[in-house]
């Protein structure tokens, strides 16, 4: 598959006098040279692809925005990140309708997850999100996080928008296996809202998240696709339409990138929901160019060895009253991180990430309520 008649090419030359420093130590540097080296249809060695969707949701239609190349100047200006095969394709091309725009960018998503390429997303309203989840309808433990003040659910039968996305989504894949809300603000989401979504959680309150960020470490480790809505943070750190006087800071979300990309299993980030014109201060475009940056940082430092391999992994059993067979966790000796094994109904052997707190409630003889979930509904798609 050639994806490159579905993009409008990267002109690198307009960025080159927006960097601080010599051009070839930026990170625009970097992803030129890589990109314009690159043959049609040969993706080899690739491990991450920019694709900018020009496009935001208004009225059961969509406008063009420049909201990619505002991000792009800013991002590609910031300081390279060493040896790394990154490559921008450049921005969508319009389809003839808007249901196009979706498909195009899912069977684009689709495509580079096959090669094993993680997709980075710039732009869009955060509706694309969409699009994305479509590429992996045929994966039952599809799993994606969204961070959001908002959860964007809406009863009834709509056309398709950034404030109801996820009801679509749900509709589409009810067997989705799991999905996580993260740092969104309980004032504005009914406790009741949360029966409507579907899939194993958990979901974390921007309270309990600013209180314990380790919390968010275990969910991204779980995650195919994180969606990112620059809503999530406060007005002062990103005062574009975002009104919000309560919500992440610049650290905290950059934190928190940097542990989502470190994820081996993170196949897609998406950076949604910023408007087309920039800030007087240009605040809002330069925070969402170091939130991509920061991804990349965590990209470098993921230890891509799985804990059913067994290097590097020290294993746990613990013995639970309740329980006829002992419960068993892995722990990666370099990074800390901690996963319990799950044997499903048909045997199948399976590990997800969880947290210390798990082993530590295990070994308290207590049951960790998030092995219940996932034997529950691993069994339920393994019958």
């Amino acid at each position: 598959m050639n994806l490159f008649p579905y993009f409008d090419a990267v002109d690198f030359s307009q960025y080159v006098d927006d960097v601080p420093f010599a051009w070839k130590y930026s990170v625009g540097a970097t992803i030129e040279k890589n990109t314009l080296k690159l043959q049609e249809g040969r993706l080899k060695n690739i491990e991450l692809a920019i694709v900018g969707v020009p496009f935001n949701s208004e009225d059961d239609d969509f406008k063009r925005t420049t909201t990619p190349d505002s991000l792009r100047r800013a991002f590609y200006s910031l300081a390279g990140v060493g040896k790394l095969n990154i490559i921008d394709f450049g921005n969508l091309k319009a389809s003839s309708s808007h249901k196009g725009n979706y498909l195009a960018l899912r069977d684009v998503v689709d495509y580079l997850s096959e090669l094993g390429i993680v997709t980075i997303i710039l732009g869009g309203s955060q509706d694309y999100s969409y699009g994305v989840c479509q590429a992996f309808r045929s994966d039952p433990f599809f799993s994606f996080c969204s961070v959001d003040a908002f959860l964007d659910v809406k009863k009834g039968v709509e056309s398709l928008s950034p404030e109801n996305y996820l009801s679509q989504v749900f509709k589409t894949i009810p067997d989705l296996f799991q999905f996580s809300l993260l740092a969104y603000q309980s004032h504005y989401v009914p406790e009741i809202y949360f029966e409507k979504t579907k899939g194993i959680g958990p979901h974390v309150r921007l309270g309990k998240l600013r209180d314990d960020w380790s919390s968010a470490e275990p969910v991204f480790r779980n995650c195919d696709f994180l969606s990112f809505d620059m809503c999530a943070l406060k007005h002062s750190e990103a005062p574009n339409k975002n009104l919000q006087p309560n919500g992440l800071y610049a650290d905290e979300a950059c934190q928190l990138m940097k542990l989502a990309g470190a994820s081996n299993r993170m196949k897609v980030f998406g950076l949604f929901g910023m408007e087309d014109q920039p800030d007087e201060e240009s605040l809002t475009v330069n925070l969402a160019a170091q939130l991509v940056w920061y991804f990349i940082q965590g990209y470098l430092i993921r230890d891509k060895r799985k804990p059913e391999q067994g290097d590097g992994f020290s294993t746990f059993s613990v013995e639970i009253a309740e329980l006829s067979a002992p419960l068993v966790f892995c722990k990666n000796e370099t990074t800390g991180q901690w996963w319990i094994r799950v044997q499903a109904i048909n045997n199948e052997i399976k590990y997800f990430a969880c947290s210390e707190k798990d082993y530590q409630n295990a070994t308290d003889n207590e049951i960790p309520e998030i092995w219940l979930k996932y034997v529950q509904k691993t069994d339920e798609l393994l019958k």
